[in-house]
């Protein structure tokens, strides 16, 4: 039983890579439908709530897709990267092998309305609030409030909207 839920597990790792490799990179899919890549993204694991808007060349965290939360009326730019796990690097000294570091993974929330621009990083644990703007080329390594405008690395909230 052991070995058949392996096959199972191993199998569905590989179909979510692949799912989320035409996802990814398929720049038919942007002319075909916008539908498409939202329900690639469900299939792998991320939580999608409503309609949304995935640009080409988005990288996520494949193997920690259901950490992922995407409410309804988002943009995500083309060539936008969510990272749900990184290194715990608290434990690290001279001589350590930093591939045999344990990993944090966090949530990524991306809230109604919210726009990642064009070739963004948001890191995990972070949370883009209702209604606010990336800048294009930010690194997001903490939260966004709700109605504002972050740029930058590390992106800083340069306007609250009114």
């Amino acid at each position: 039983m052991k070995v058949i839920s392996k096959i199972i597990g191993r199998f569905k790792a590989i179909l979510n890579w692949y799912l989320f490799k035409i996802a990814k990179n398929w720049v038919i899919l942007n002319f075909i439908s916008k539908r498409i890549r939202p329900f690639l993204w469900k299939l792998t694991g991320v939580q999608v709530k409503g309609k949304i808007s995935i640009g080409y060349d988005v990288y996520y965290d494949v193997g920690n897709a259901t950490k992922i939360i995407v409410e309804e009326g988002v943009w995500i730019a083309s060539r936008t990267l969510l990272l749900c796990h990184k290194r715990d690097l608290s434990n690290y000294h001279i001589g350590d092998d930093y591939n045999k570091l344990p990993t944090n993974k966090n949530q990524v929330i991306l809230k109604k309305g919210c726009c990642v621009g064009m070739g963004s990083i948001v890191m995990p644990g972070v949370t883009i609030g209702e209604g606010a703007i990336v800048g294009a080329g930010s690194i997001v390594v903490k939260d966004v409030p709700a109605w504002s405008i972050a740029v930058g690395n590390p992106a800083k909230v340069v306007k609250e909207i009114k």
